[in-house]
């Protein structure tokens, strides 16, 4: 049996959050170990995709809430990390774990998050895609692309991944809370996001658990995280 590297970093900065992960990435190569990283965000931060223009959200409020405001190495679009558990996956694409294509990837890593949702007896599903005006939106979780995860059709996980050289980071926001609807405060003028909009398509484990998530909630969280991927991937964990 293989190995999955295992990161459980608990909370950091965005800025650091983001270089840590783009350093994993520059680091790896085709055939390494593939690499899970399990973490949080204190202060809570706003990430923007990787093709996105930080002129489209209002960094003075943004920086006023207390919040950091980064780009992610990955693509997609933006994100209010609050209250959530955040993934990262790199490894080798083509490969034999994670196949070679794009949607070879992103179904694989899906099947572990389905399998972690499934332990947590919650039953969730895979999003078909969005409509092209849908796709245009600044926003990862107002509506759900394909490959993303779903319960009762309402998006719970956004994911994004950036391929390079043989290797890929896929990016994942587990959400936890409801804080992700403050993001509609942190668009300029004219975005026309209402939180209201944005909460009847999205859920969060604490919304479907009945209970607020609390830190030690998120750090068993994480450890049944990487027990589903070490499952579904046939690899055993090692922690780093």
């Amino acid at each position: 049996m293989g190995c999955l590297r295992v990161f459980q970093d608990g909370a950091s900065t965005g800025a650091v959050n983001m270089d840590r992960d783009a350093s994993l990435l520059a680091g790896h190569r085709p055939g390494d170990d593939p690499i899970l990283r399990i973490y949080r965000w204190e202060p809570a931060a706003v990430t923007i995709g990787y093709n996105q223009d930080f002129s489209d959200f209002d960094d003075t409020a943004i920086r006023a809430a207390g919040y950091d405001l980064v780009r992610r190495p990955t693509g997609g679009r933006a994100i209010l990390h609050a209250d959530e558990l955040t993934y990262a996956v790199i490894g080798s694409s083509p490969g034999p774990v994670f196949g070679v294509s794009l949607h070879e990837t992103y179904m694989k890593i899906n099947q572990a998050l389905l399998a972690f949702l499934t332990d947590l007896g919650i039953a969730a599903d895979i999003s078909t895609g969005e409509s092209r005006e849908q796709a245009r939106h600044l926003v990862c979780f107002r509506s759900a692309g394909r490959h993303e995860v779903s319960v009762a059709g309402r998006k719970v996980i956004g994911s994004a991944q950036r391929r390079t050289g043989g290797h890929f980071l896929q990016h994942g926001s587990i959400l936890t809370g409801p804080r992700h609807l403050e993001l509609a405060s942190f668009l300029k003028p004219g975005a026309d996001l209402d939180p209201g909009e944005l909460d009847a398509v999205t859920t969060d484990l604490g919304r479907l658990f009945g209970s607020r998530q609390t830190g030690a909630d998120l750090d068993a969280l994480a450890t049944r995280l990487a027990q589903a991927f070490s499952r579904v991937f046939e690899l055993e964990i090692r922690t780093a």
